[in-house]
């Protein structure tokens, strides 16, 4: 069967040549790291694009990949969590505390957008949305959608330093203005098209 190593190029930034350079050790060398590594690489693109099928018919919304890639965005997680682990981050984002001007930029309304009942101004996050698909999500399942996330945050860091600063805090009103654009509701269903209820 011939495959096309452009998934592969694309998915973890192989070289096309290095790629063609191992498949050619197939026939002599059946055993060599290579020939298995690309072997690899070759079935887990596969799965990877079934599991997007997969995801696609979970009825996934706008809202939790919002939250979801605001965590990872803001708390900063590079590379992937178990869920638990990402579990507790997400509840500890949800419950930030919002002392500081930066809180009343109309992007962090959106990220908080849950008042307390105790009669003070406390907002949190409704995690508790995206808890209910991570439960929906068997461990591969959530293995992609969370690299898929961390993709599009990292190339959202790409596009926006912001150097020293973590979370809200020491944010400028112009880079919250250019992250709430790049985690507007547009920019968001058209990277995950593909998954997404409409």
């Amino acid at each position: 069967m011939r495959f096309s190593y452009k998934p592969i190029v694309q998915r973890f930034d192989i070289p096309r040549p290095t790629l063609i350079e191992w498949k050619k050790r197939a026939k002599k060398e059946p055993n060599n790291w290579r020939v298995k590594h690309l072997e690899y690489l070759q079935n887990q693109v596969i799965l990877e694009e079934e599991t997007i099928k997969e995801l696609s018919k979970l009825s996934i919304n706008y809202e939790e990949i919002f939250l979801f890639s605001a965590a990872i965005y803001m708390c900063p997680i590079k590379n992937f969590l178990p869920k638990q682990q990402f579990k507790k981050a997400l509840k500890d984002f949800a419950y930030t505390i919002h002392d500081s001007v930066e809180f009343r930029h109309d992007f962090a309304k959106d990220i908080w957008s849950i008042k307390l009942n105790d009669g003070s101004d406390r907002r949190i996050a409704d995690y508790y949305r995206v808890f209910d698909l991570l439960e929906q999500l068997n461990a591969f399942q959530y293995f992609v959608l969370f690299n898929k996330i961390v993709n599009f945050v990292n190339n959202v860091r790409l596009k926006i330093d912001i150097g020293y600063s973590d979370g809200f805090v020491g944010k400028t009103w112009q880079e919250l203005y250019s992250l709430q654009k790049e985690f507007s509701r547009n920019s968001i269903e058209e990277k995950f098209s593909d998954i997404l209820v409409r």
